[in-house]
């Protein structure tokens, strides 16, 4: 009777521990399915409907331009996506991603022809289908693809679209952490954020902005731009804060002249000189409009002022940290094409639309990067004739004061060596070198900035004198510098960089 009693409690038990097992595990199915039910309905409510696939062909695309413009940038305004033959035909080169084979062959059965595992395109094709990434001109890219890519050209006419893997490729990331958010008149965003894996760290925060586009294969959408700011890692020795954050500009000044370097942010259009950052009102008051209506509790927006058939492309910052709250433009790119005419200007060193676009200095093409912040300075739109036809111009205000801003993102100081004869003096980086042969000592520096992750490729050279600091240049991919003393006490530096050959002559920078 015992062994029966224990049969019958065994027996109940191991039922309600299957019933208990199975409970739970029906329970964590249903937890499941509603978690991925729900993931996809907020995706289905952001972006008004769109199905996975959808999604899918968004990632595709997103994911191609990303690795075709090297990595995203602060590019702004309709268009700004795919702007160069460069971009164009890398985008070619790698639409076919093995991740999105199956996507490809549905997507562009219209487009491509295919032939065993073999895919090719002819340019009416490539071009319908580089609009609908979102190019607005690609008058130049075939020519480009017939001269850098000839192994890939089957005929004059016809492009192999090669297949790529990305996973395989030297500089691999992963793009991870979706979001997909519907904005006003078909508007949508999609940010994402980069990861290497071989450095088990977050990089980059981007945002991409698309406009509905019914034609285009990419689930509907055309791209506008990306933007991209940076993760910095737990070791940074600089705080990490947000580009504009917390500004507060004061009374703007009009720039009576074009300043004394390019980091004074100075440009001349249509006549009328402007200084970043700009209140919007000083655009409007000469004539450009905006018809739109701007939002003062949202904090930033990208615009587009129209004068006289002529276009350019804004971010407005609101600052709100004055006594008379106003936007402010921090970015702004001028627009050139088909419809729109060219707008004239002027940057420092009396650059105009027209002009070549090399021989800055002696070194390369016009432009300026600041260190301040990613993406942060002036760069030029050039053509097939190496003329400028447009320019690209982003601030970061929130460092108003250059030297205290550069100082903390610099290297420090290793130590100290004084100079006390004329001649020649091959500079160190992060040392700082006392000149003693004047009245006042001369303090000179070249100043490597690595505390940061998107200058760690730019040095400035850095002069002070009593309590007054300069930064004289800023120097990308540096290789040598020799601080040269003459015997009229006139200094320099001379600078030779990584890409000069045996026969360039070195830049040089007069410091006194």
């Amino acid at each position: 009777m015992r062994r029966i009693f224990i049969v019958i409690i065994l027996i109940v038990c191991t039922n309600i521990l299957l019933s208990c097992g199975l409970a739970s595990e029906e329970k964590f199915v249903e937890q499941t399915y509603v978690f991925e039910k729900n993931q996809y309905e907020e995706f289905d409510n952001k972006v008004d409907g769109l199905s996975e696939s959808d999604l899918e062909e968004l990632k595709w695309l997103i994911q191609t331009l990303h690795v075709s413009h090297s990595g995203a940038s602060n590019i702004l305004g309709n268009g700004s996506v795919l702007d160069t033959k460069e971009k164009q035909a890398k985008f070619l080169d790698i639409l076919n991603e093995m991740e999105y084979e199956n996507i490809f062959k549905n997507s562009l059965k219209n487009y491509v022809i295919f032939e065993d595992d073999r895919k090719f395109i002819n340019i009416e094709n490539a071009e319908i289908v580089l609009k609908m990434a979102g190019a607005l001109s690609t008058v130049e890219v075939w020519q480009y693809l017939l001269q850098n890519y000839s192994q890939y050209m089957e005929s004059e006419d016809i492009f192999e679209m090669p297949l790529y893997a990305r996973e395989g490729s030297d500089n691999y990331i992963e793009f991870r952490d979706w979001e997909f958010i519907a904005g006003e008149d078909g508007k949508l965003t999609v940010r994402y954020k980069i990861y290497n894996p071989f450095s088990y760290m977050y990089i980059e925060n981007v945002d991409v902005r698309l406009h509905k586009n019914e034609q285009s294969i990419f689930g509907g959408y055309s791209a506008d731009y990306l933007m991209v700011t940076p993760i910095e890692s737990e070791k940074t020795t600089c705080k990490n804060e947000e580009l504009f954050s917390g500004s507060d500009w004061g009374k703007y000044k009009k720039p009576m002249t074009m300043g004394n370097s390019m980091d004074d942010y100075i440009f001349k259009l249509d006549g009328s000189l402007y200084q970043m950052p700009c209140p919007l009102d000083e655009f409007l008051s000469n004539g450009w409009k905006y018809n739109g209506k701007l939002k003062k509790n949202e904090k930033k927006a990208e615009i587009i002022l129209t004068k006289e058939g002529k276009e350019i492309h804004c971010i407005i910052w609101y600052c709100k940290g004055t006594d008379n709250p106003k936007w402010y433009v921090v970015s702004i790119k001028t627009e050139f094409g088909d419809g729109i005419s060219d707008v004239d200007f002027e940057l420092f060193g009396n650059h105009k639309r027209g002009d070549y676009a090399y021989g800055y200095g002696v070194h390369g093409i016009y432009g300026f990067v600041d260190p301040l912040y990613l993406e942060a300075g002036i760069s030029v739109d050039v053509g097939g004739d190496k003329m400028i036809r447009g320019f690209t111009m982003t601030y970061a205000p929130k460092y108003i004061n250059r030297i205290k801003r550069l100082n903390e993102i610099a290297t420090d100081l290793k130590g100290e060596v004084c100079i006390i004869e004329k001649g020649n003096n091959e500079l160190e980086r992060d040392i700082s070198y006392k000149l003693t042969m004047y009245e006042e000592p001369l303090y000179v520096q070249v100043k490597s900035l690595d505390k940061v992750g998107w200058a760690k490729d730019m040095n400035i050279i850095w002069v002070k004198k009593d309590e007054k600091e300069n930064v004289i240049g800023y120097i990308e991919y540096s290789k040598d510098f020799t601080l040269s003393i003459e015997d009229n006490n006139k200094v320099k530096i001379e600078v030779v960089r990584m890409e000069d050959s045996p026969d360039d002559k070195p830049e040089v920078l007069t410091i006194r």
